[in-house]
């Protein structure tokens, strides 16, 4: 009876720590970028599909691979870690749902945020499809209120960064133009100074039956009239630049906000006490009959 009372010590032992443990709950959101709009647009802004989606079982990461590690990126962590939420949880499993406002990393139990970047980054999972880049977004807290607040504030935080990474992209491209366009607007009131001065020596030259002096007055009047086109040409593309650097981020169609979770996730709580018991078992079994465990080990040994 040995190996049993010890099975049975050892399991109400694993069910007393158990309930000790708090209930975990995950909610879960479900969010699908919307890369078509960028690519058929011809922008190049940090959501552009740089390459088509991968396959099944092959390695390639496909175009939104750049949403997954904006998810795991310090900036989405400081932001989500900073946020305030107002919830209820239970210390353990029998104990009374007690209200809480706080920021996230306080519920972590992490003395400032910099030390709940660890912990926030197993509570928060990200698992993207790499055929349809669907992305599915994970928290596990005590909390089942806390858990689907803080997936819908990743959702947000990964808009918002979006947004910020989209203007500023815009802003340096407008900036790039803009140069450029100086660089042409200087070159084009030379050229029309050139052009001007040869009309004014030479007004109709057109009609010279000099073949160099026409050619000197296509080349000047060919300079100019590219010259404006390429200042047109940047004007539309500073515009362009400078509408997408007040625009919009690419979509983020949320196929699932979340819902409120009902179910534990975890702990086990009838696994640990199994384990437990059994284990208990096995090693009282063990010391009960080691002699003839150890005759058996050494009989084989001389055989």
């Amino acid at each position: 009876m040995c190996p049993l009372l010890a099975a049975c010590a050892a399991g109400l032992a694993a069910a007393a720590a158990g309930l000790a443990l708090p209930n975990r709950y995950a909610a879960t959101a479900r969010i699908l970028p919307d890369l078509g709009t960028a690519a058929a647009s011809g922008r190049t802004g940090v959501w552009a599909p740089t390459a088509p989606p991968a396959l099944p079982g092959s390695r390639e990461e496909g175009p939104t691979v750049i949403f997954v590690e904006i998810l795991h990126s310090r900036r989405v962590a400081d932001r989500v870690l900073g946020t305030t939420f107002a919830y209820r949880d239970r210390t353990w499993a029998l104990g009374a749902p007690v209200a809480r406002r706080e920021p996230l990393w306080r519920h972590l139990g992490a003395r400032d945020p910099e030390g709940a970047l660890g912990p926030f980054r197993r509570a928060l999972g990200v698992d993207r499809n790499p055929r349809s880049g669907l992305l599915t977004l994970t928290a596990e807290t005590r909390s089942p209120e806390l858990s689907l607040q803080v997936v819908q504030a990743a959702v947000e935080a990964l808009r918002e960064t979006l947004q910020d990474l989209t203007r500023a992209e815009a802003r340096w491209r407008a900036d790039v133009v803009q140069r450029r366009l100086d660089e042409v607007e200087a070159a084009h009131r030379e050229a029309s100074g050139r052009f001007r001065r040869f009309l004014e020596a030479n007004r109709n030259w057109e009609a010279s039956p000099s073949p160099d002096l026409r050619f000197q007055g296509l080349q000047l009047r060919e300079q100019v009239d590219l010259l404006a086109r390429v200042r047109a040409n940047l004007t539309l593309n500073r515009e362009q630049a400078l509408l997408e650097a007040g625009g919009q981020a690419p979509a983020l169609h949320v196929l699932d906000g979340g819902a409120l979770p009902l179910r534990k996730r975890g702990p086990h709580r009838a696994l640990l006490v199994l384990g437990a018991a059994a284990l208990a078992g096995g090693a009282a079994t063990a010391v009960q009959h080691r002699g003839r465990i150890h005759h058996l080990i050494f009989a084989r040994e001389h055989a």
